[in-house]
């Protein structure tokens, strides 16, 4: 790999770092404080640089085993990881916008929906597409990871596409938006650390059935919080009114 790519992968290693400790900052922080918004904000931004540079390095990555010669056949894991960042930056890049937008369109709902950001979502579920047919038409080690991780880009995407053709249905819809999209690009976060980062910083290799446990428990856990946490917060909102 030539020393740009090296640049684009310690880039991404380091703001993956930041916006991790960023991620769990306004979990904690008062909601709607200075903390909270300010750490909102750096944890955003870190954002946009990990999942432009996950999507640029997968399409370096495809480019690369291409020009060499090693086929999709030949290597089908090599292109499956290769899809696989490329796919997990999309939808991260797609959930974090979404919980920006969200916030700062809370007052005039309607302007949402724009141009870009409904390329966003249906690149999402493009993603989702996309993973499915490699795994199931070149099946390979990393194929039931690809398919179990596959609903993620529907279910962004079409959250997406609903809020945006239903502006203001929903009140406090804002705030459920913002909240489960900031945890959806928490999960995409700690996947990215659990399969790629922990090995390397602890230096330990997980083998068999055991290997799947880094890709998948991330969405196990954070999947069921974001439906916990906006149950609760409907049953607030709803006390309060």
């Amino acid at each position: 790999m030539s020393p740009l790519f090296d640049a684009l992968i310690l880039a991404h290693v380091a703001a993956g770092f930041v916006g991790l400790i960023a991620f769990w900052i306004p979990v904690f922080a008062r909601k709607g404080g200075r903390t909270h918004v300010r750490a909102g904000r750096v944890y955003a931004r870190c954002a946009y640089v990990v999942t432009l540079s996950a999507i640029t390095a997968s399409a370096w990555r495809i480019a690369s085993y291409a020009s060499q010669g090693i086929g999709v056949a030949d290597r089908p894991d090599l292109y499956g990881f290769a899809l696989f960042l490329g796919y997990l930056g999309v939808v991260t890049l797609a959930s974090v916008r979404q919980a920006i937008r969200a916030v700062a369109t809370r007052r005039t709902p309607a302007t949402l929906r724009t141009p870009l950001h409904e390329a966003l979502a249906w690149a999402s579920i493009a993603g989702s597409v996309t993973v499915i047919a490699f795994a199931l038409g070149v099946w390979s080690g990393i194929s039931p990871i690809l398919l179990g991780l596959s609903p993620i880009g529907f279910l962004t995407g079409s959250t997406m596409l609903r809020l945006m053709r239903n502006p203001g249905r929903e009140r406090m819809g804002w705030f459920y938006s913002h909240m489960a999209s900031m945890l959806a690009g928490g999960i995409a976060f700690h996947t990215a650390f659990a399969v790629f980062g922990a090995p390397r910083l602890w230096d330990y290799d997980i083998a068999g059935p055991l290997a799947l446990v880094p890709w998948l428990l991330p969405t196990a856990i954070g999947v069921p919080a974001i439906v916990v946490w906006t149950r609760r917060y409907r049953r607030r909102f709803a006390s309060a009114s």
